[in-house]
Parts: C-alpha cells; sequence; structure tokens
C-alpha cells in the first residue's frame, strides 16, 4: 500500500498555502490520493489563522520594516512566523481513513515528525492540544480542516527563529501568555538549530521525517507531483490566496466602542463591538481558535447586530448559529464565545 508524497518547494508561500487547500477539494473531487507533503519556506513570513485580524496580531509597519511577507492560511489556530529553510509538513486524505476525533488524528499523523526527530537524536513528543515538543518545549503546532470527504492536518517544525524580528512583529496579548503560564513566547519555544547545535539542511530534515511518516503509517510514500487536475485547481486558488482582500479581510468593527479578549482552553477569542443602548449595532469576532469545518463567523456576527446586549438573548443567537452550522472547534465551545461577548458588553458599561 503507498500514498503519495508530495515535496513542495514554491518561491511564495500564498502558492504553498494554495496547494493546501488544492488537496481538500481535490480529494472531495476525486482528483487527489492520500498525500504527505513537505514544504520549505522560501522567505520570511507571517502566516496569518483563518480568523485573525493583521491589524490585532503584528504590527504592519515593523512587517513592511524588516521585510516579513503577511500570508493567510484556510486553516485556523494562531499566526506562525517562518524563516527561509523552516519546514512545515501536513498530510490530507480521505474521511475514510481518518479519524472521527481530530485529536486522535493530531496525535496519529504528527507520529511521523516525532519518529523523524527521534532519528536525530531528539526527545520528541506529542503534547496537547496540537504541540509538538522536544522535552516541554514547542519545536510545532498543528493547526487542521476537514471539508466534506476530506481531512487535512498541517503542522510545522520549526527549524530555526529570529527572535528578535519575531518579538518586534508580534502582539502577543497578555491573557494568552497568562494561559500558558509563560512570560513571553520565547521562554515556551526552541529550534531544531538550537536543539542540535547546527544548522541541519531541510534536505536531509526531510529525509528524517519521510522515514519517520513511512514507518508511523506502515506504507510506502511514492513521490509525484501535483497531477493535470489538481494543477487546475491550484492555479484557480492561488488567484485567491495571493488577493490582499483575502490576506486583510475585515474580521473586526472598523468603529467599536467596546473590546474583550477572551482566552479558551485552546486559543484565544477577540471580540470588538459597537454597543448602543441596549443592542449590539456591529460585532466582529477573531482569534487564533482552532476551526475544524469550513465556516466563516461573518454570519454569526450578522446573527449579532441588533440584538439586545442581554446573556439570554446573546446565547440563543450563538447557540443557534453553532447548532445551525456544525461548527467545529478543538478546545473551545460556544460558552467561549459567549462569554468574549458578555466580556465586551461588561468593559461598555464601566
Amino acid at each position: 500500500m503507498s500514498w503519495r508524497y508530495l515535496e513542495v518547494k514554491e518561491d511564495e508561500v500564498f502558492k504553498c498555502n494554495a496547494i493546501h487547500s488544492t488537496l481538500l477539494d481535490g480529494m472531495n473531487k476525486g482528483v487527489s490520493p492520500n498525500t504527505v507533503f513537505l514544504e520549505e519556506c522560501p522567505s520570511n513570513v507571517l502566516s496569518l489563522g483563518r480568523n485573525q485580524c493583521a491589524e490585532e496580531e503584528c504590527d504592519l509597519d515593523a512587517c513592511n520594516r524588516l521585510g516579513v511577507k503577511l500570508e493567510r492560511r484556510e486553516t485556523g489556530g494562531g499566526a506562525g512566523f517562518m524563516v527561509p529553510g523552516n519546514t512545515a509538513w501536513g498530510v490530507c486524505v480521505s474521511r475514510s481513513d481518518a479519524s472521527k476525533d481530530m485529536m486522535e488524528n493530531f496525535k496519529r499523523f504528527s507520529e511521523g515528525v516525532i519518529m523523524g526527530l527521534k532519528k536525530l537524536g531528539l526527545n520528541a513528543n506529542f503534547t496537547p492540544i496540537n504541540d509538538i515538543n522536544i522535552d516541554d518545549k514547542k519545536i510545532g503546532g498543528m493547526t487542521a480542516m476537514s471539508k466534506s470527504n476530506a481531512v487535512l492536518v498541517y503542522g510545522s517544525v520549526i527549524w530555526d527563529l529570529d527572535f528578535e524580528t519575531y518579538k518586534q512583529i508580534a502582539k502577543i496579548p497578555a491573557q494568552k501568555l497568562k494561559k500558558k503560564g509563560v512570560p513571553s513566547a520565547q521562554k515556551r519555544i526552541t529550534t531544531l538549530t538550537a536543539e542540535l547545535g547546527r544548522k541541519i539542511p531541510p534536505a536531509e530534515l526531510r529525509q528524517y521525517l519521510l522515514q519517520g511518516f513511512e514507518e508511523s503509517l506502515g506504507l510506502k510514500l511514492e513521490k509525484k507531483p501535483l497531477n493535470d487536475e489538481e494543477k487546475k485547481i491550484w492555479e484557480e486558488k492561488t488567484k485567491q490566496f495571493r488577493d490582499l482582500k483575502f490576506i486583510f479581510r475585515p474580521g473586526h468593527c472598523s468603529v467599536s466602542n467596546a473590546s474583550y479578549i477572551h482566552p479558551a482552553e485552546k486559543g484565544i477569542i477577540r471580540v470588538a463591538t459597537y454597543l448602543e443602548g441596549d443592542s449590539i449595532r456591529a460585532i466582529g469576532i477573531t482569534g487564533d481558535f482552532m476551526q475544524v469545518n469550513d465556516i466563516d463567523f461573518t454570519g454569526l456576527e450578522k446573527a449579532l447586530s441588533g440584538v439586545n446586549a442581554e446573556r439570554g438573548a446573546i446565547e440563543e443567537t450563538v447557540n443557534k448559529y453553532f447548532s445551525e452550522n456544525g461548527v467545529q472547534l478543538i478546545g473551545a465551545t460556544a460558552d467561549d464565545f459567549i462569554e468574549a461577548i458578555l466580556g465586551a458588553v461588561e468593559e461598555f458599561k464601566k
């Protein structure tokens, strides 16, 4: 039994992000096989999660000054800062070859990375909800998406990191650091370069990871490029992922008089709202929460517009939206969204 191995080396990260989306759509159209892919980052990039607002997550002027490109993934989770040579990995399979429990998919598909890192002599381990650690320090995270008959798990291995640049561009809320129990992001992150004492060539790292995936999955990975049908999908996807309207799409109120940051079990939920009297007139919901299915929260924002700013009405609206749209999250619930919105209401009343 064999799956495809796809090596991704593009000159722009948006082209890589478009490949992830292509594999999901290709699987649902019956043109993509089960695929393990490894990709090499071509430049300094801050990769935004699906629901993040660029202005909230980073200093745009600093990004421009330091030559850090902004891109956006289709998957949820937080922003990832990557330097040239950074290695990302992913597994895209038919739903029948994945678990219904996304946590199980995180654990199962990250095992290939963990085994590859162990071959380098590193004490790698899976740390719930979605991290890969070396001892007790994070060396990679994961995100996921489920679309109809396809499941994607996507992650990174922090090859090296320019912490000074990261500190200048990143806006990490105190609520998130407090939840993690660390004073700074640097305290909980490590890199392959630091652990190995050398800059392992990305091509060498890929060989270790490939061996790890073949052993953990118990199958042969055959190196093949995108097929002709996938290339057609990819060419259309690249238009979306390079579009500045997609990268900088609004996800918050342009005018707000109250805001709140709520830490869920996994990720944070940001709410910016304009309240008038007893009603929500406009609201924006963003953050690095881990969303699994292909649902946009603009529908929830619209549903909340005009709703009374009290618990009962907010609970009814949020729970109805989650139920009707089958919203799937990891490490967050509808209750977290309700508390985030109520937090903004309370801030307005102060």
